[in-house]
């Protein structure tokens, strides 16, 4: 007999209100057609707004709800808020470019609800199909413009590959679950502690699991999809995927990492050995692979491999400090990388492009929108006194903690790689002649959102207390 106490629904508020809140949007939607078409973008981020509120204040407590499969914790509250925020200032740049389709908005909003869920999923299956929710709305979000081949070819590729990859993620799963007899995270991560069973078949498991979820976070070998896609979907969606879902694998390996800690060694190796290998080739290939790149989308593409693996560095070390860096750096990139694609958004619309060339000579025309793209770069960088030199001193403290030098060795010099390739973008905005006379105008609108963005990724830079304390609490 069900147990209807199990089910715990006052946990679930935030979701519950997100469903009903996107309900009442696609009514609208449907009613009021594309005259309603910025309205429902507002409607969006007024219904977001509203949900950080309710996590905000919910005052949780730790718990599982609906029969255990998704659990409510700091950490639960923290993505809440994250997802969010993230896909509000999504929306924010939207609505320059979707001025009479309200769908992209609706289709950000439905992504949303399988964040929430991958922030606080408790059980392999909730886990996959929360993945799906997020993965799903993206690709259609990729290929929205249909008259563009190169549209067209990011969506088939996104859900090409992202078909093979939720393949393999399943046969992971399969195997964690004939190894452990349950689908449950805690309960495998009991059943592996002190010994995972048959080492050799969990660290397979592990490894196929790592190739699925890496796949979301561009992880190397299985970013291959992220350039093309990046630079095929539209500039306000590729800001979007750069942040949101990416942030999304990144909380499914949150909950996982009970599960991968078990101390299971196969010649040598271990999961986090399989962490360590993955973040170093990540960062490396990412920033090398961006030094030759003329387009800003692609060149923000590889730079985006880059961070995920600066990220991995957190997962590698796998400590409490660890796992609070990530948060901390992972709020510190929303910020300065969605502002950096706000300046390439305003660039692709107004002046014909979002290649180098387009912006050569804009600290001359346009020279507010140069300085913003300037700072935000330089933070992505990690250069004080900027947010990302806390971000990257946090992970990087977190690996010397544990005596890793290497990683944190190669993470330095990769910090090092990333200034060429940014400062050729700054060269060409503040050194050459513009090859034509165009001006980004600073509208209101763009003007509040480039300090939305701006102002974080500075006062963090001098005054993260606040933030870290927060992404503390939210980890007790």
């Amino acid at each position: 007999m069900v147990n209807l106490s199990d089910l715990n629904l006052s946990a679930f508020l935030p979701e519950i209100l997100l469903t009903a809140g996107l309900l009442v949007l696609i009514i609208a939607e449907l009613v009021r057609g594309r005259a309603s078409a910025r309205g429902i973008g507002w409607g969006g981020m007024a219904l977001l707004g509203l949900l950080i509120v309710v996590a905000l204040t919910s005052g949780n407590q730790a718990g599982s709800y609906l029969f255990g499969s998704l659990v409510d914790d700091g950490v639960a509250v923290f993505f809440r808020v994250f997802f969010a925020l993230a896909t509000m200032l999504a929306i924010g740049i939207s609505l320059f470019t979707f001025r009479k389709e309200g769908e992209p908005y609706l289709l950000l909003i439905s992504s949303v609800l399988g964040m929430f869920l991958l922030g606080g999923a408790n059980d392999l299956v909730t886990l996959f199909v929360a993945i799906e929710l997020v993965s799903i709305p993206s690709y259609i979000l990729a290929g929205y413009n249909r008259r563009d081949p190169r549209s067209a070819e990011a969506s088939l590729k996104y859900v090409l590959y992202g078909a093979v990859s939720t393949g393999i993620m399943l046969y992971g799963f399969s195997l964690l679950y004939g190894l452990g007899g349950t689908t449950s995270i805690p309960g495998l991560a009991a059943a592996f502690a002190g010994s995972a069973g048959s080492p050799t078949i969990y660290l397979i498991a592990v490894g196929l699991v790592l190739a699925g979820l890496g796949y979301k976070i561009a992880m190397v070998p299985f970013h291959f999809w992220a350039p093309d896609v990046y630079e095929g979907s539209p500039t306000a969606i590729t800001a979007f995927f750069s942040v949101a879902p990416k942030a999304a694998g990144f909380a499914a390996l949150f909950r996982m990492m009970d599960v991968f800690a078990a101390p299971a060694v196969v010649a040598g190796v271990d999961a986090r050995f399989l962490f360590t290998v993955a973040s170093a080739l990540t960062m490396t290939f990412g920033n090398l692979g961006a030094l030759h790149q003329t387009n800003l989308k692609r060149l923000l593409a590889y730079s985006s491999i880059a961070h995920a693996g600066y990220i991995l560095m957190g997962f590698a070390a796998g400590t409490f400090e660890a796992y609070q860096a990530v948060l901390f750096y992972l709020v510190v990139y929303l910020f300065m990388n969605l502002g950096a694609f706000l300046v390439v958004d305003a660039a692709g619309r107004k002046l014909g492009g979002e290649d180098t060339s387009h912006i050569k000579g804009l600290g001359r025309t346009s020279p507010a929108m140069a300085l913003a793209l300037a700072v935000f770069l330089f933070s992505l960088v990690g250069l004080p006194p900027l947010a990302g030199f806390i971000g990257k001193f946090y992970l990087f403290s977190a690996l010397v903690k544990e005596n890793m030098w290497a990683l944190a060795l190669i993470g330095v010099a990769n910090s090092v790689i990333s200034l060429v390739y940014y400062v050729r973008v700054i060269r060409d905005m503040f050194i050459y002649e513009p090859e034509e006379a165009k001006v980004i105008p600073m509208t209101a609108g763009l003007g509040v959102l480039t300090f939305a963005f701006l102002i974080p990724t500075l006062v963090l830079g001098v005054w993260w207390g606040p933030l870290a304390g927060w992404v503390a609490a939210a980890m007790r």
